[in-house]
């Protein structure tokens, strides 16, 4: 049964299925115009192909516009392309990814069920119309290429049905990339050669079988991609029939009619050229590429000018040829293209089909265009400096935006069927570097947290009367920020320090409450105002020499850490004392003496904790005891990572 017959009724089958399964054979919905427009045009390719007696790989054109809703849409698909099914393409998933050889008997049946799925692949691109054309094959890409990949040691799939469906993905991928149309290909000249042997054997073309893996190279002046021209042609051996009176005689004495026997002679030798035509195609990748950039039905056309431009006497018209020169002109090529079409779509362990090792590295192709276009887009924003902080959050955002792009293409490639890898024979993708554009987004998002500090404290200093420790606390806190400036940039520094340096300017410039009376040290009252904290988180510690002892942490409306702990451990413990906890920052320049005063201010369970022999003892255990009580305070956690990221803190963690 001829290929185009059984396409029209897997077609009909596969509608059927759906019309059950989705509920819609009761109730019918009218196709579309453009659907039905474009279903009917294939119907008429497919007519027009099979009256010429010719299985061209044409039959199921890809529509080759471009994408105008988003460039390389091929590749990566957004969230709701993802996500969108048809009853045609859930069906044709589970059936590909559950199709399992283990429960056919034989050889044959295993390759009528593979063959019938593989056939139902291209019925249901025809069914969609060309509209549709791109979400189907997107739908079911993954499970087509599985199931090909899985089936292909088993020998078992007719490989021209492999070689249509391979083109139909080809073709898709090239008329949604920009990436990819620049590249040129050899002409049909380049793959046909004539034969000066006489012999008929299959060696002789096998011989003549260009390499296997085709170069590409660019040209830098004109950015054009083109095959490489050490292309071998596939050698066509075909010579003059030449009558003989004693063969004739020999026929008629046998009781064999002249043409019957010429009919037979012509099968064998069409048999014989499409097999070498096979040979010569099998994973050859310049080929393939010849077959998926030609427009439909040209490439049959060129084979069958270039038969009668190099092969005189099947151009003259002889009333005793079967069938006419034109029927022998049609033979000819469409042994030819049968013969490359069922080379093309056989697989090469312990790699694919040349089809599919051209689809593999076309994916590549546009995967690294698009890694490099987003680098392209980050090194010119990783260079652009910030004035302000709108500037800084669009900067930011900006670049997560790419970063996150270029996640996603790479999350892609990892699950992305189609590519080969190395043990496969595939080549590796060379990721562009990003080390520069990563490292400004650090220093941004370092950035855009300090700014949104000096904002709070800005908002801070609004509230009236200030009291001294409160301003006092501000400023302690624009240090601690100005502190944070080593994690940054340099292009960054300016930014920073212009934001910083403007906050400090108001702070000082605010008039202080008179009437607020100097901290008592020694005082038990609370200066802070307990409300000030809204909750309250209690550690216990235990220093070996004396009581386990308890000490309360939270922070106030400044973002600063304040504890509450007795006044001293060990009894007469004083009662409670609430105190604000000094940023590690302000130890930093202090000496032994000078930080025992600080700590003198303070519970004495933070002299137990943090005095050591020397001051960079001390600032080192200060440094682990402030990390240990804010990083319990849910509103410090996040001063807390900024302030390790500027190496505010001196332990050994820093």
């Amino acid at each position: 049964m001829p290929l185009l017959r059984k396409l029209h009724e897997e077609n009909e089958k596969l509608f059927d299925r759906l019309t059950e399964k989705s509920g819609l054979a009761s109730s019918p919905q009218a196709p579309s115009p453009s659907s039905n427009q474009a279903t009917n045009a294939q119907g008429r390719d497919i007519g027009r192909s099979n009256s010429a007696k010719t299985q061209s790989p044409d039959v199921f054109p890809a529509t080759m516009s471009q994408d105008k809703t988003g460039n390389s849409g091929a590749i990566v698909k957004s969230s709701n392309e993802l996500a969108k099914t048809t009853p045609a393409g859930e069906y044709l998933t589970s059936a590909l990814m559950d199709f399992d050889p283990n429960h056919f008997e034989g050889f044959a049946a295993i390759a009528d069920g593979a063959n019938k799925l593989l056939m139902l692949v291209l019925a249901a691109v025809i069914k969609a119309g060309a509209a549709r054309e791109h979400e189907i094959l997107a739908e079911i890409r993954d499970a087509v290429f599985s199931f090909i990949r899985k089936m292909e040691p088993r020998k078992v799939m007719d490989t021209m049905l492999v070689s249509r469906v391979r083109i139909l993905y080809i073709r898709s991928l090239l008329a949604r990339s920009p990436e990819l149309q620049s590249i040129k290909v050899s002409p049909i000249e380049r793959f046909l050669e004539k034969s000066n042997s006489t012999s008929r054997s299959r060696g002789s073309s096998r011989g003549s079988s260009p390499g296997r893996s085709p170069g590409y190279h660019h040209d830098h002046v004109s950015r054009v991609a083109l095959i490489d021209e050490n292309v071998q042609g596939f050698k066509v051996n075909i010579k003059q029939e030449k009558k003989s009176k004693f063969s004739s005689i020999v026929l008629k004495l046998r009781g064999i009619e002249e043409e019957t026997w010429r009919q037979h002679v012509t099968g064998g030798k069409l048999r014989e050229i499409t097999e070498e035509a096979k040979a010569f195609a099998i994973g050859n990748k310049a080929l393939a590429a010849l077959f998926v950039h030609t427009p439909a039905g040209e490439l049959q056309r060129q084979i069958r000018a270039w038969l009668a431009e190099n092969f005189d006497f099947l151009s003259v018209t002889g009333g005793d040829v079967a069938g006419g020169t034109t029927g022998q002109l049609e033979l000819l090529s469409t042994a030819i293209m049968d013969g490359w079409m069922a080379g093309l779509g056989t697989a090469q362990p312990p790699s694919t089909d040349a089809l599919g090792q051209l689809l593999s590295e076309y994916s590549k192709r546009v995967y690294t265009s698009q890694l490099q276009h987003l680098k392209d887009i980050a090194g010119t924003l990783a260079t652009e400096e910030a004035d302000d902080p709108v500037h800084v959050s669009k900067l930011r955002s900006a670049l997560e935006s790419v970063d996150h792009k270029r996640r996603k293409i790479m999350q892609q490639m990892r699950t992305d069927t189609a590519l080969l890898t190395k043990e496969e024979g595939g080549s590796p993708i060379r990721n562009p570097p990003t080390a520069a554009e990563d490292a400004r987004l650090a220093s941004l998002i370092s950035l855009d947290n300090i700014l949104k500090q000096v904002k709070e404290v800005i908002k801070q200093s609004s509230t009236r009367p200030l009291r001294k420790s409160k301003k006092k606390a501000l400023l302690e806190s624009l240090d601690d920020l100005l502190a944070q400036m080593p994690s940054l940039l340099d292009i960054d520094h300016p930014c920073a320090q212009k934001q910083i340096t403007d906050a400090r300017n108001v702070v000082e410039s605010l008039q202080e409450d008179p009437d607020d009376p100097a901290p008592d040290p020694n005082s038990n009252s609370n200066t802070l105002g307990e409300s000030e904290v809204s909750q309250w988180n209690v550690l216990q510690f235990n220093n070996g020499t004396t009581a386990p002892f308890i000490i309360k942490c939270g922070a106030n409306s400044s973002c600063e850490l304040v504890i509450k702990a007795d006044q001293r451990v060990q009894e007469p413990k004083g009662g409670e004392v609430i105190r604000v906890v000094p940023r590690p920052s302000v130890l930093a320049e202090m000496g032994f003496e000078e930080m025992k005063g600080v700590f003198e201010q303070l519970p004495e369970a933070v002299s137990l904790l943090a005095l050591a022999r020397s001051a960079d003892g001390t600032r080192a255990r200060y440094s682990r005891l402030y990390r240990t009580l804010a990083s319990k305070v849910p509103a410090l956690k996040e001063i807390v990572a900024e302030m390790e990221r500027g190496g505010v803190f001196k332990d050994v963690r820093s």
